[in-house]
């Protein structure tokens, strides 16, 4: 227990490091499920919480100041609970949503104490043209909320699955409905920014048509992919278009999405 608890400490410093590593999508439940797999020796499992806990985060994301909940210690919580207690996949969801909203609260609440004295002392050496000192707050601002937000996930592996469960039936009810009402909200959001930034009058077509085959027919999203690719090799070879008209013509953005 106490090696699994020190890999998923180094699991979960390794989410919380997805930024430093140039937004690889490491944190994300799909690739953090799976990692808790493999720690735990069961990486089917592992992916199939991974893959459900991805569709309730699917459309979160950061815009401007108001962040997702916590996915890293979720995804690795929910994922390791599901694997020791042979629970099943929904288990996880309901364990994962309020830890992860949890876990945010508290990041957002040593933020507004910690973070704002590393930013004055960056700016103190700002001033001083000390650009080691400014990269140095910096590193530490990143590398603190990794180290404690990694120990506090190992340590709730740690204590165990009905640790977890007791605190989180602390919770009120009321709370925990709501905490799940706004998560499934979130993707529907996720979904409306997509749609608003690449759907327009020349492209919403091809999204009814989509819903249209999956409603009615009942496809798969591998044959909805199938069709696209055969749909684009269509329009992209016998619309009358030659290949050598390298003219660059105005784009006029019609949205009116």
């Amino acid at each position: 227990m106490l090696t699994q608890s020190l890999l998923i400490f180094l699991l979960a410093i390794l989410g919380y490091l997805n930024s430093f590593f140039g937004s690889s999508m490491i944190s994300r439940p799909i690739v953090m499920g799976m990692l808790v797999g493999l720690v735990l020796g069961d990486l089917t499992t592992g992916i199939k919480v991974g893959a459900s806990l991805e569709l309730v985060w699917l459309g979160a994301m950061a815009i401007g100041a108001s962040n997702p909940p916590d996915m890293v210690s979720g995804s690795i919580i929910g994922t390791s609970y599901v694997i020791v207690t042979h629970s099943s996949i929904a288990t996880a969801v309901a364990l994962a949503v309020p830890i992860s909203m949890l876990m945010q609260m508290l990041w957002n609440l040593l933020m507004i104490v910690w973070v704002p004295l590393l930013a004055a002392k960056a700016d103190k050496y700002a001033n001083e043209a000390n650009y080691r000192g400014i990269d140095r707050m910096h590193y530490i601002a990143v590398f603190s909320q990794a180290i404690l937000l990694a120990g506090l996930t190992s340590a709730g592996f740690f204590l165990g699955s009905k640790a977890i469960q007791s605190f989180v039936n602390i919770i009120p009810s009321f709370v925990n409905s709501g905490l799940n009402y706004a998560m499934g909200i979130i993707p529907a959001i996720g979904f409306a920014l997509l749609v608003r930034m690449i759907v327009n009058k020349k492209t919403a077509c091809f999204l009814f048509l989509g819903f249209l085959l999956v409603a009615y027919l009942k496809l798969s999203v591998l044959g909805i992919t199938a069709f696209a690719c055969v749909l684009t090799a269509i329009l992209l070879f016998n619309t009358g278009h030659s290949s050598s008209n390298n003219q660059v013509q105005e784009v006029i953005d019609d949205n009116e999405f």
